[in-house]
């Protein structure tokens, strides 16, 4: 299970720097020529890993979490018996995540975990280059269109590629503007997967 988590995050990795990724094993591979993905030491596959970097005395001091890897995570499962999503995916236990780890965050991976919403945090990184946001039950409202495609806002301003495949209610709700936003997105230098 690991390895398949290793493999995503390079393929993910390897396609926001603009990298080949051929799926000629059981994994997917990658071969590029620019930036290296973010090392182990600055990747977390679960929410008590990226919590636990952040007090770890192996971590160089000044160097922040770049990849968060959550994919189909029990990790956004939510325990507050106050919310209406109890014991779903829910995207409160991202927000908390974002709000103490987020800062540096190049890479984030929340696909296929069944979210209803994105936490406003992740529009607000700076630093995001990749999110994969795939196959979760997102709406248009979920995702800020109209910000990301004006350049002049300061909306994940380094995001490279934004993936929201599998998220029926996006595309469906951008009814006749789905080729505007794939150009605006396009011109914006942000490669756009639905």
């Amino acid at each position: 299970m690991r390895a398949l988590a290793r493999a995503r995050a390079r393929v993910v990795a390897a396609r926001a720097r603009g990298g080949n990724v051929s799926s000629s094993s059981k994994f997917a591979s990658m071969t590029t020529t620019t930036t290296t993905r973010p090392s182990d030491d600055v990747t977390a596959r679960t929410l008590l890993e990226a919590n636990g970097k952040r007090f770890d005395v192996a971590m160089p001091r000044g160097v922040a979490l770049q990849a968060l890897l959550l994919a189909r995570s029990d990790d956004l499962k939510c325990v507050d018996i106050m919310c209406q999503w109890v014991g779903d995916a829910c995207a409160c236990r991202l927000a908390r995540a974002l709000d103490r780890r987020g800062e540096a965050l190049r890479v984030l991976d929340v696909s296929g975990n069944r979210l209803r919403a994105l936490p406003s945090a992740v529009w607000a990184m700076q630093a995001l280059e990749v999110l994969d946001a795939s196959d979760n039950a997102l709406t248009p409202a979920d995702v800020p269109f109209d910000d990301l495609m004006d350049e002049t806002k300061d909306v994940a301003p380094n995001l490279k590629v934004l993936n929201l495949r599998g998220n029926v209610a996006v595309i469906d709700g951008l009814e006749g503007r789905l080729r505007e936003v794939v150009d605006a997105m396009a011109r914006r230098g942000v490669k756009l997967v639905l």
